[in-house]
């Protein structure tokens, strides 16, 4: 099985975009802490300002517990729905060698948030992933995620650079599952031109695949108390 290392890369920052979710920060989560494992710095910055579930800012003390800085916005976690970024987030571009992951909003709406700092992530080269999972609402067929990608990179002014197959059913998931969402990444890649960077599951569903695929695994972190068992 062949491994990504997200953190081994030249690019320092991430952005992961994507549909609702497709599991983006069950991703970035699972990321910034393998960087942190490899005894890496690094900077989780919580660019959701669109919903206020789900999110990052939820795992606070486990990110801070693992010695990951979080940034988050400054109403992140209080029930008020304001659509505000700090200016902390500009210090991630101050020099630093902190492997830095944006967590950022759903679909177009979200993106429009990475936009502010094009001029930022640009100059340093930032990357950005678009996370396809083919079990969610209007993102099952390869013309779905291909509109939205043009609508996320339109509205975020930056171009997605690779793609992570993250097909999943939840707690349902199974090899069969990751090895159809696979099929649609390979189809968006076709027509996109653009690389596959890697396939995220449980260990179980990732076994499934080719050997040949990048695979990440994760596992899930962002679970709510109401859908864990008893």
């Amino acid at each position: 099985m062949k491994l990504y290392v997200p953190w081994a890369g030249p690019g320092r920052i991430k952005a992961i975009v994507g549909h609702y979710g497709s599991g983006k920060t069950e991703i970035a989560l699972n990321m910034v802490l393998g960087a942190r494992s490899a005894g890496l710095p690094a900077t989780l910055v919580d660019m959701d300002i669109v919903n206020p579930f789900f999110r990052s800012a939820e795992r606070q003390d486990l990110l801070e517990g693992a010695g990951v800085r979080l940034i988050a916005p400054p109403y992140a976690r209080t029930g008020v729905d304001l659509p505000v970024l700090g200016a902390e987030i500009l210090s991630i571009f101050n020099g630093g060698d902190a492997f830095t992951l944006l967590d950022v909003g759903g679909n177009d709406t979200g993106a429009a948030a990475l936009g502010r700092f094009h001029p930022q992530l640009t100059a340093h080269g930032a990357e950005v992933l678009f996370v396809v999972n083919a079990y969610r609402p209007f993102s099952r067929t390869a013309d779905q995620m291909l509109e939205l990608m043009e609508r996320i990179e339109n509205r975020s002014r930056m171009r997605v650079t690779g793609l992570i197959n993250n097909g999943n059913l939840g707690e349902l998931t199974g090899p069969e599952e990751l090895q159809k969402g696979q099929e649609l990444v390979e189809e968006v890649s076709r027509r996109s031109d653009l690389p596959i960077v890697c396939a995220c599951g449980t260990q179980e569903a990732l076994e499934g695949l080719p050997r040949e695929i990048p695979v990440f695994p994760i596992r899930r972190l962002l679970m709510p108390e109401w859908l864990m068992d008893k």
